[in-house]
């Protein structure tokens, strides 16, 4: 046979098997069979193929049905945003429940596990990674950079989309003010935006080199984002609510504390616009108009305007500046606050408790003075002495703290869906299929960093057996077995979507790999993974996660918003669970000279069109310390609250809100779907000083980093491995995780 007839041979055999979906098989008596019945008929000689696959099928699995054409994610409403029972559940098996005493917060003690007897599905693959956030999908591009983009990858993952703690919330609602017309409105489930990434390289705190950041650099470019230049993040031509509906922020006393419900305009908003500023006259006229008392009243002014050294009494006063910068690291907030402004439980709790949460998880009670200097919380005038905050190098300050105080942080990007715009962009790159090509007006194209928004995933191809990189979703991984040389077992459950996929949890699964990545959670990869060292399992159990609340409500209308004049509510005081509620209309992306081309702008007016409503939480106990233990608090509030309960009490506060100040929001009529994206498992730990003593030193002495040494053929990543909640840092651990792989 001449070459170019073995060449054509080879062409058509690569062809049918391409046709067939069988692109490696072997035949007995006509019948295709799996390395697993081959390994039957090998024992049982007499047997025919079909007889040893059937015999297989007995003893082995098979790998689960792929996901329907129509599985959506994005579009999916409560209970199947966020974190879904079914995830919850599963973490506690492998966790336990969130402890009841500051004492238990570093327990390395897990659940009762899930004890299943796997099926070998018989699939292999040179790497399973178990997460499939912003760690685990940057792990899967580095793997192929470094072994070969041939080799073939497995991403377990629980929840029902991709993304980690970045989700993509998708509503279509139609539009009464333009015949019923379909509004597309997009926000982000989870992680907002990439944050100050001039800082991303930069030598960070604790002796960590510039170069370890490098990789979440490199990987943008990859993914092809510039973000340098800013026209391409413009607002699409959007414009949000026009100021002439005159809505404004609205602060709620609740009646638990304050006697009964005073809701007032916020300083400085609505009528009082102009007439309260920053100043000692502006802050009494403005706190004349609350219920708190007069001696809250004092201590609040004191706060925002006196301008005095309020670390005179500081233990060993007379302090130096230095000094004063190194106390402040070693007492809360709170304490700063009420032992040295002089504040009251009022004050504390009424205008200073909640502000910290969105940035270091946790409220005033639990987290660094020193941090919420630096962070420009209130209460540190120039005469305190603490001096210039900025490029400063501080021994135990956070690395939020530390990231924020860089005199060159660079830009920070945000798609409206939020970071999961970025790791869609890398799955177009990394599972093409997935995601085909988008028209934007251009033709069909490849996805690019604007419109990747506009490209639809087809959810159904992340698992096909084609491909190079593999997305196996709702599947918990329960036991990993390290191993010097050979496969290791890689053992998973899958998990129902409720109204979507059930009964899949039956029965275990087994999967094998060269290498295993665990890019999930630190406290549960202690618990999966067997016979890791003592010092990797005190490292990876030694913090625990932020538990949060992006709750999302796509709005028929706006209207009631409009005529009460309510732009967003805060609430004050401990009793209400919600930081914060807001009303918006009219979005978009994309530059400015190219309204509508890749997202929006959607209607703004009247307000009979489409809108959202955004409703923020970060529970913890008011007075929960340290700050790992306030964290649990927060998760043990999340597990007592069913989606009833979330749902009704938000409806709370908008019946003692927005109806109490003229409008008419009835939830039957005006709401068209919820989207509460409940992470009881939230963002990644940051130590803090206050009550890390670790933070003071060497990262190469802090918890995390012994958590996150490998072992046998098994590498840790995820953010939790830097004990830093931002994306570029899952994606630099990703990074390193897989540099710390055995060739």
């Amino acid at each position: 046979m001449s070459d170019s007839r073995k060449r054509l041979s080879r062409d058509e055999r690569e062809r049918r098997e391409k046709k067939d979906g069988i692109t490696r098989r072997d035949f007995l008596d006509g019948t295709a069979v799996t390395a697993a019945g081959l390994a039957m008929a090998a024992a049982s000689p007499g047997l025919t193929g079909a007889q040893a696959m059937a015999k297989a099928a007995q003893s082995h699995g098979k790998p689960p049905d792929g996901l329907p054409p129509d599985y959506y994610p994005p579009s999916f409403t409560v209970p199947n945003t966020g974190e879904p029972d079914a995830v919850i559940k599963g973490t506690i098996k492998l966790d336990g429940p969130p402890p009841r005493r500051p004492s238990q917060i570093h327990s390395t003690d897990g659940g009762p596990g899930i004890h299943k007897k796997a099926k070998d599905t018989g699939e292999r693959y040179d790497c399973v990674i178990v997460g499939a956030g912003a760690s685990g999908i940057s792990a899967a591009k580095w793997y192929q950079d470094r072994f070969g983009a041939n080799k073939k990858i497995l991403i377990l993952d629980a929840l029902p989309d991709f993304g980690g703690n970045s989700h993509r919330n998708e509503f279509h609602i139609p539009n009464a003010a333009n015949g019923g017309a379909d509004v597309l409105t997009l926000r982000n489930g989870g992680t907002v935006n990439l944050d100050s990434i001039g800082t991303w390289n930069q030598d960070g705190p604790s002796g960590i080199p510039g170069s370890y950041g490098q990789p979440a650099i490199d990987f943008l470019d990859w993914a092809g984002v510039d973000y340098t230049d800013s026209t391409k993040w413009g607002n699409g031509g959007a414009s949000g609510i026009p100021s002439s509906f005159g809505l404004y922020q609205r602060l709620l006393f609740p009646a638990a504390e304050f006697g009964s419900d005073h809701v007032i305009p916020a300083r400085n908003a609505g009528p009082f616009a102009g007439m309260e500023p920053s100043t000692v006259a502006g802050w009494t006229a403005f706190l004349d108009r609350t219920p708190y008392s007069q001696g809250a009243r004092d201590g609040i002014l004191d706060v925002q305007t006196t301008d005095a050294d309020f670390l005179a009494n500081a233990p060993g006063a007379p302090l130096t500046e230095q000094q004063k910068r190194d106390y402040l690291t070693s007492i809360t907030y709170k304490q700063y606050l009420q032992d040295h402004v002089g504040i009251n439980d009022e004050a504390f709790y009424g205008e200073y408790w909640r502000g910290s949460g969105g940035l270091l998880g946790a409220g005033g009670q639990a987290v660094s003075a020193a941090d919420c200097w630096i962070l420009e919380r209130p209460g540190f005038p120039d005469a305190t002495g603490l001096g210039d905050f900025e490029d400063i190098q501080l021994a135990g300050i956070g690395r939020t703290p530390f990231q924020d105080s860089r005199s060159d942080t660079g830009p920070t990007r945000a798609w409206p869906d939020g970071n999961t715009s970025l790791l869609r962009l890398a799955l177009s790159k990394l599972i093409p299929n997935a995601f085909p090509n988008v028209d934007v007006g251009d033709g069909p194209a490849r996805p690019d960093q604007l419109s990747i928004l506009k490209t639809q995933c087809k959810y159904d191809q992340l698992d096909n057996p084609h491909n190079n990189v593999r997305i196996r979703l709702n599947s918990t991984v329960f036991k990993v077995e390290p191993r010097k040389s050979g496969n290791s077992p890689i053992d998973y459950v899958q998990n129902d979507v409720k109204g979507v996929l059930k009964n899949r949890g039956n029965d275990a699964q087994r999967v094998g790999a060269k290498h295993v990545i665990m890019a999930c959670w630190n406290r549960v990869t202690a618990h999966v993974v067997e016979d890791l060292p003592r010092s990797n399992v005190q490292g990876l159990c030694y913090a625990r996660k932020v538990p949060l609340i992006y709750g999302r409500v796509g709005l028929n209308n706006w209207q009631a918003f409009a005529d009460s004049k309510v732009a967003s509510v805060s609430p004050r005081g401990t009793s209400l669970f919600w930081d914060s509620f807001s009303v918006s209309a009219g979005a978009g992306f994309g530059p400015t000279t190219t309204p509508g081309k890749y997202y929006g702008p959607t209607p703004n007016q009247p307000p009979t069109c489409p809108a959202q409503l955004t409703f923020t939480v970060v529970p913890n106990h008011p007075d929960a310390i340290p700050q790992l233990f306030a964290y649990s608090t927060g998760q043990q509030m999340l597990l007592e609250m069913s989606w009833g309960d979330l749902e009704d009490s938000v409806l709370d506060l908008i019946e003692r809100t927005v109806n109490k100040e003229g409008g008419d929001f009835d939830p039957e009529r005006d709401i068209h779907d919820w989207k509460m994206n409940r992470w009881n498992y939230g963002y990644a730990h940051e130590l803090t000083s206050t009550f890390d003593p670790s933070a003071y030193g060497p990262v190469e002495n802090q918890p995390q980093y012994a958590g996150r040494q490998p072992f046998k053929n098994v590498a840790i990543a995820c953010s939790d491995s830097e004990a830093f909640a931002y994306t570029h840092s899952a994606i630099n651990e990703g990074y390193r995780a897989v540099q710390d792989l055995p060739s």
